[in-house]
């Protein structure tokens, strides 16, 4: 160790202020590899209560794929003396932490870094920290949370958030536990990048990637990589884990763009939602259920779950661009027609494996004799869009299956029962490999419809082969709004019609005259797709009962896309009631009358009750991103994200 970094160490520990001299590590080596980083291991020196940490900005050659693969070439941090790792060196402390950090930049470019300081104010400074310089921190961190620390080396935007080209991996954790609490035993913490770039060693995209990240208004000779912790699926870390086990997971979002999160199979309790500026721990009453969570660019998320059935499950992002093939580099594609292990090739990015072994309390149970038979058919019909096919799952009703090109936009909406043992056989009569996903359904992993992934051990469920079959078992334990969809060639499949409603309602029920329906996607896989509510562009006029409670069912299952809906009178927004969330009732607490406006994002579903006294006439308006090529060609223009043209969907609401 030279003289100097002894000098800067001596320095951090005793809190002078003389100025640091500068160091420097060779810049003229060739950038080395950097490593995952799985955030299991704090970094720097904490002794008597200060956390001392040198950390370096550093060029690197990063394999979100492995090796061998393709390498990207990238900024990132390290600590001094340490590989670079991706994400950066997690920083971790307990409150009350008197932190002494020196960070240098090797790179030839200025760095504007943010995050290392105490989140008590609520804003947060930037610093920009020129190449051969080192820049000093020292602060107590006292606010607890789940935080992070980035750098940019180009202008910060208006809205601060982490870069997506070469500087894209420069950000770590930064995570403040309370005083005294050790953290959770298992607990893991996660960091969401995203890299977007041209990289002439790799080539042109396939048509179809081109096609699929052309949604994300990329051009064709940029590349999108995804990753968790340095590595894009199925490269990924496979979580292993016992069932009833408790565990907590913290996420970040370290990229600029926004993330659903969806977690198969159970539901996760939020306990805390952060910003880039301050974190927020729930108390009790303040925290929900999700299955799906909307992470913002920049944001965290602090949440648990306890797995009460054994099997395999993934933890993903329900942006269907973002855990396509085409993210994978330089691969050609596959062949939807023929049988490929849908969950280890057909898959990359933003997605987790989660392993549930079986205990002996909680070992796999055996499926219950079914008291209810249905029959769902996958159909195909030729030049639906375009030249390109539509597809719809159809529920066969009486005792002649539908015809195998029979087409119904949105497919049938399902209706199951509570606690009542269900069979569904699912026959594919299309031309590509098919499945169904059972989204926020509670269910045994063999039938989550993940295919060649779903299931334990030698019992995995296969894809749904052209003229084949698969018999899906479920007991829904609970009443509520959710969805079914495809889990096969997501990105194409799901708006060409392969998904529909699934509603539970509790047992012995009557059919409720009083619920409305209002299913949001997209309405074609083509660039002039639009949105559509129930299949359509333009819905009919819906009608409510003056003096009777109206549940609203709000579902979006866009491929990428978000909605804001809006029930008004006139201009003005209205009142409802929230009731459930992903088909979880709200806590009491949470379930309240407030104006009727909401963000709807993707894999989300919101219950919401509606009374009016009186006979008038609102509109429910549905604002949504204008179609693709629309888009593409105003940020060729040069449009800013925030200002892209919106389409306006009005339906009446006659109330009689």
């Amino acid at each position: 160790m030279t003289a100097a970094i002894l000098l800067i160490l001596a320095q951090l520990l005793s809190g002078f202020s003389a100025p640091i001299p500068i160091f420097r590590t060779s810049v003229d080596a060739p950038a080395a590899e950097a490593l995952p980083n799985d955030n299991r291991t704090a970094a720097g020196r904490l002794v008597n209560g200060v956390l001392t940490l040198q950390l370096e900005a550093r060029e690197a050659l990063w394999y979100p794929e492995n090796k061998p693969g393709v390498a990207i070439p990238v900024f990132a941090f390290a600590e001094f003396g340490q590989p670079v790792r991706i994400p950066g060196p997690m920083i971790r402390v307990p409150a009350g932490t008197d932190v002494h950090a020196a960070v240098h930049n090797t790179l030839t470019k200025p760095i504007r870094f943010r995050g290392l300081q105490d989140y008590g104010t609520g804003a947060l400074d930037t610093l920009i920290i020129a190449p051969g310089a080192t820049q000093v921190f020292r602060f107590r961190a006292n606010t607890p949370g789940t935080y992070s620390y980035w750098a940019r080396t180009e202008a910060i935007p208006p809205i601060p958030e982490p870069g997506i080209v070469r500087d894209a991996a420069l950000l770590g954790a930064f995570i403040v536990d309370s005083s005294g609490a050790k953290p959770r035993k298992g607990e893991r913490v996660f960091v969401i990048t995203m890299w977007s770039d041209s990289l002439s060693a790799i080539g042109i995209k396939s048509a179809r990637s081109d096609s699929v990240l052309r949604r994300e208004l990329i051009t064709r000779e940029r590349w999108l990589v995804a990753a968790v912790n340095g590595r894009s699926w199925p490269h990924t870390e496979r979580l292993s884990y016992m069932a009833g086990d408790s565990i907590r997971w913290r996420v970040i979002n370290g990229s600029p763009v926004p993330h659903p999160m969806h977690l198969h199979g159970f539901y996760f309790d939020v306990e805390a939602r952060g910003d880039a500026q301050r974190d927020t721990i729930f108390s009790v009453g303040g925290r929900r259920q999700a299955v799906t969570e909307w992470m913002p660019a920049g944001t965290t998320m602090m949440m648990t779950w306890v797995p009460t059935r054994p099997g395999n499950w993934v933890f993903h992002c329900h942006l269907v661009t973002h855990i396509d093939e085409a993210l994978r580099l330089g691969h050609p594609d596959h062949e939807q027609t023929a049988h490929v292990n849908h969950a280890e090739n057909a898959m990359i990015g933003l997605v987790m494996g989660v392993h549930v072994s079986p205990t002996r309390k909680l070992a796999f149970a055996g499926d219950p004799r079914p008291r209810r038979k249905l029959r769902v058919f996958i159909t195909e019909k030729a030049n639906v869009y375009g030249d390109r096919p539509g597809f719809s799952y159809v529920l066969q009703e009486g005792a002649v299956p539908p015809a195998a090109d029979s087409i119904r936009i949105p497919s049938s909406t399902i209706v199951l029962h509570e606690h009542e043992p269900t069979e569904i056989t699912v026959i594919n009569r299309a031309k590509e490999m098919g499945s169904i996903h059972w989204h926020g359904i509670e269910l045994e992993s063999f039938y989550d419809g993940v295919g060649d992934w779903s299931g334990w051990g030698k019992r995995v469920a296969p894809t749904i082969a052209p003229g084949d079959s698969f018999v899906v078992r479920v007991t829904p334990p609970r009443a509520g709004t959710f969805i079914y969809h495809s889990h096969t060639n997501e990105a194409t499949q799901i708006p060409s019609g392969l998904y529909g409603t699934l509603l539970v309602v509790p047992e012995n029920s009557q059919p409720d005259t009083t619920e409305r329906v209002f299913l949001i996607g997209i309405g074609g896989p083509l660039e002039q797709g639009r949105p559509v509510v129930n299949g359509l562009e333009k819905p009919a006029p819906i009608e409510l009962r003056a003096g009777v409670t109206h549940r609203f069912r709000l579902i979006n299952i866009s491929p990428l896309e978000s909605h804001t809906v809006m029930l008004r009178s006139d201009s003005v927004v209205q009142q409802w009631r929230s009731v459930a969330k992903d088909g979880a009732d709200l806590p009491r607490q949470q379930a309240i009358t407030r104006p009727a406006t909401l963000a709807l994002h993707p894999g989300e579903t919101y219950d919401f009750e509606v009374m009016r006294a009186r006979p008038e006439s609102l509109t429910l308006r549905i604002s949504s991103p204008e179609t693709i090529d629309v888009r593409f060609a105003a940020r060729a223009r040069g449009a800013p994200r925030g200002a892209l043209p919106r389409i306006i969907t009005d339906i009446p609401v006659i109330v009689r």
